[in-house]
């Protein structure tokens, strides 16, 4: 009981220092981040099994699920909940209810993922395909009719393409619904969908409570980690009510493992190619050569990478998934840290003593395992 129990803080804890993350660098590409870390610590915490290459597939599948959110926008919903000075007069309800929308949907794909791989219903491609189509169609169809048709708006001029998430998360919910095994991916959506939502929900609130009070709390990043913590808390929670250990995925031959590895590598790929972006071209600290030198080393390493990753003799077990999972958390740190470092401040110095502390966290939760 006691290591289910530091398995799941650690796969709360983990999701909450990638989601503070990837405030750092925003957009779909960084919401891998935090998907990468949740799936990883979700195998550490409820794998069947020692094995490096399940830990890894879990990441990837997580990371592809939570990315979708990532094209969503909630900055004003952030301002409208915790009455920022300058916000127009939308209630502070109304901004805590566009948040919890706004996490909600992005935690929504986050479980349909897990549960996909939790199901004891094997996936065919040919049903992820339709899956995708269909809801692609939904999306397509609500933007239509919400946005276009009835002229309703979250927060604009903020993008409403929400309105496409949202009919997104319909139809995949009549899809699932129809079927075999479809139950479980469901219990595990709407469980991110309450985890993600509530999480961001909550730590708006709580950041404007604890403002009026003079605590003096940054509201992005009280936030971020609210919603990341909650959000990897209710998908670790269904995973253990519902499943206890976590299933081994098939993976078939070379090519599963080229993918697993294509989702993580073009996830960190992206990460450090913002940082290297914004040093090059933003803080003028390296030649525009460098920046082309690093696109060219970084497309070759993962080439090679890919390469390794197709050989049959190599075993992901020997790699060590403790060590594998505690280089990413400490590489990805290091990154979130490192790109805003010139405009080091006191502020600054608490959002980062707040990641080491998280990171340090991780840690000793993963030793305690």
């Amino acid at each position: 009981m006691e290591r289910i129990a530091a398995g799941i803080l650690l796969v709360a804890n983990a999701t909450s220092l990638g989601w503070a993350l990837r405030g750092e660098w925003g957009h779909w590409w960084g919401a891998t981040v935090p998907g990468a870390l949740c799936g990883m610590s979700l195998w550490l915490a409820l794998g069947e099994a020692a094995d490096t290459w399940q830990m890894l597939a879990y990441g990837a599948a997580l990371a592809a699920g939570l990315s979708l959110g990532g094209v969503l926008s909630y900055g004003l919903l952030m301002g409208y909940a915790t009455r920022e000075p300058g916000r127009d007069s939308r209630s502070s309800l109304y901004g805590l209810s566009g948040l919890f929308l706004v996490g909600g949907l992005w935690g929504f794909f986050g479980g349909a993922s897990l549960g996909i791989l939790l199901t004891e219903v094997h996936c065919h491609f040919e049903d992820l395909a339709l899956w995708a189509v269909l809801a692609s169609l939904g999306a397509f169809a609500a933007y239509k009719i919400i946005v276009v048709g009835l002229d309703l708006h979250l927060s604009p001029p903020r993008s409403d393409v929400w309105a496409a998430l949202l009919g997104g998360v319909l139809s995949s919910t009549a899809y699932f619904a129809l079927s075999p095994g479809g139950g479980t991916v469901l219990i595990c959506a709407y469980a991110g969908c309450a985890g993600f939502g509530g999480g961001f929900a909550l730590g708006a609130l709580i950041h404007r409570e604890g403002r009026d009070s003079a605590l003096k709390l940054s509201s992005w990043k009280f936030a971020e980690h609210s919603v990341g913590f909650f959000g990897g808390l209710s998908l670790a929670l269904a995973s253990a009510l519902f499943r206890g250990a976590l299933p081994t995925i098939p993976i078939e031959g070379s090519a599963g493992r080229l993918c697993i590895m294509l989702m993580l590598l073009f996830s960190t790929y992206m990460v450090v190619s913002n940082m290297v972006e914004h040093w090059t071209f933003e803080l003028r600290w390296l030649p525009k050569a460098c920046f082309a030198a690093f696109q060219i080393l970084a497309l070759t390493g993962i080439i090679a990478c890919l390469g390794l990753a197709s050989c049959r003799s190599w075993g992901g077990e020997a790699i060590g998934q403790a060590a594998a999972f505690i280089s990413l958390l400490i590489l990805f740190t290091f990154l979130g840290t490192a790109k805003f470092v010139r405009s080091f401040s006191g502020f600054r110095s608490g959002v980062v003593r707040a990641l080491l502390a998280q990171l340090l966290v991780c840690i000793l939760l993963l030793v305690w395992l």
